[in-house]
């Protein structure tokens, strides 16, 4: 809960009491705000729906006028309900209410942890294994909603996106820490540019926040940045969700993240990809990951400076070692 969210209220209440109108649902609801978006663009806000008889749903709203991915995530949630009703213990949210001006809708909430959450405060390894474990299932069942179509990846984007953030006058850290790993991830890029990967279904957005692990089933959250793109993507993104958890130096694969987290993952997750094709995009994920870190934060905020040590130490590891390794 974020106790200090400024938002108006009178607002927030006239969409519950439209809902409500809407669904014939009388009795009381609270409204606590669960989540604000930093995107660029965007001025998203998540609250928690809390009725008089203990039922919950989520309500996510952009306070920018004329957005249209409210309504397209919308769908994509109602579109999916077969597709993943039919797969037992992979769910995607399920949709309540799409607002008459298409601007917020209402979503069932989802009962369990956040993956985030457990890999912050795991009970033991194997509970790490199983996150990644569960995790690969529901990204291959996702991946499969519509078949896979032929695709040539390239790596431009990365350098792209490193240029980007060097030029940055917002107190990024000093590109001293990581230019000679932008560099060898270049001269690696030249002979990986145009490699097949198939183009699926995305997530867009698959970190480790974005999936609720209940007793019994992992339910996919938030489907804003969804659309079809190179599916090693989705995969880089949340095997990099793996840098939250302490491994020693021995753990490390040449990717950056646990050999154990990767070789659980691809258990349930029955799409291969070459060992240099995903080991580059997770060193990618994890030098972007440093790039944005700002140099006061690093500073100041000792999370912060746990987190910059961390992906230095993952990435000195990951190119000690052979891209295919």
């Amino acid at each position: 809960m974020l106790l200090f969210a400024e938002y108006d209220e009178t607002l927030l209440q006239s969409h519950v009491e439209e809902f409500q109108a809407a669904a014939g649902v009388a009795g009381t609801f609270s409204v606590n705000c669960i989540h604000k978006a930093r995107d660029p663009g965007r001025d998203q806000m998540v609250f928690a729906l809390m009725h008089e008889t203990g039922r919950t749903l989520v309500l996510k709203k952009d306070f920018q006028a004329g957005k249209s991915w409210i309504e397209r995530e919308y769908r994509l949630f109602e579109k999916l309900q077969p597709h993943f009703g039919s797969s037992g213990k992979n769910r995607i949210v399920t949709p309540v209410y799409l607002a008459a001006d298409k601007s917020f809708h209402i979503t069932e909430f989802a009962e369990g942890r956040t993956a985030t959450d457990i890999l912050l405060t795991p009970s033991s390894p194997a509970q790490v294994n199983q996150v990644f474990r569960r995790a690969g299932a529901w990204l291959y069942r996702l991946h499969s909603f519509s078949p896979e179509e032929p695709e040539n990846i390239w790596m431009q984007w990365v350098f792209d996106e490193l240029e980007k953030t060097a030029a940055d006058s917002s107190g990024m850290i000093s590109q001293d820490h990581y230019g000679r790993y932008a560099s060898q991830l270049l001269d690696q890029s030249r002979s990986l540019q145009g490699s097949p990967c198939p183009r699926v279904f995305s997530h867009g957005d698959f970190h480790s926040d974005n999936l609720i692990l209940g007793s019994g089933n992992a339910c996919g959250l938030d489907l804003a940045y969804a659309k079809h793109k190179p599916a090693i993507y989705d995969v880089a993104d949340f095997l990099a969700s793996d840098i939250t958890t302490p491994a020693e130096p021995a753990e490390i694969g040449p990717g950056g993240v646990r050999r154990a987290s990767t070789e659980f993952f691809f258990k349930t997750y029955r799409r291969p990809f070459s060992a240099s094709i995903l080991n580059f995009h997770l060193r990618a994920r994890l030098l972007l990951k440093l790039a944005h870190c700002r140099a006061i934060e690093v500073e100041e905020n000792p999370r912060a400076r746990k987190r910059f040590d961390v992906l230095l130490a993952r990435l000195e590891s990951a190119f000690s070692q052979p891209l295919d390794g």
